[in-house]
């Protein structure tokens, strides 16, 4: 019988299996990894077996690659967490600090300038320092600091 591919090298297979583990790390899918896992599996057993014909070795990789999606891709999935985790910079309760920015008076709270309207109804100048009540639509509702 005549092999439509020949037998591919060790090295090649480890390339693959390593090229795949990297595009993996860029996607993060858990799809692409058990793949690059076959390919390097089945490229290490190139050094101790003879394969027959390189089909052979991309049917074993296909199907071990996918085995190992079936089997493993729920499991590590499930440790992702799904909730959304509120972001650091949209909550309020620290100080803050006026400024000039633009040409009008913005507060500057995290590293980020926001328009403000204050709570109390205090005027403010720059470089008072306020207290951030709380952030909403894009807006800080400030209270002076004494």
């Amino acid at each position: 019988m005549e092999n439509i591919l020949p037998i591919i090298p060790a090295w090649i297979m480890l390339t693959i299996g390593v090229a795949l583990l990297g595009i993996e790390l860029l996607i993060g899918s858990f799809i692409v990894l058990f793949f690059g896992i076959a390919f390097i599996v089945v490229g290490a057993t190139g050094f101790f077996l003879n394969w027959p014909s390189g089909e052979i070795q991309l049917l074993v990789t296909i199907l071990l690659g996918g085995a190992l999606s079936f089997a493993l891709r729920r499991v590590l999935m499930s440790g992702t967490d799904k909730t959304d985790m509120p972001l650091e910079t949209m909550q309020g309760g620290d100080l803050g600090q006026i400024v000039a920015y633009g040409g009008a008076l913005s507060v500057m709270y995290k590293g980020t300038t926001w328009t403000f309207r204050s709570t109390d109804e205090q005027t403010l100048a720059e470089g008072d320092e306020v207290l951030v009540e709380k952030l909403k639509n894009n807006v800080a509702y400030v209270k002076k600091v004494d």
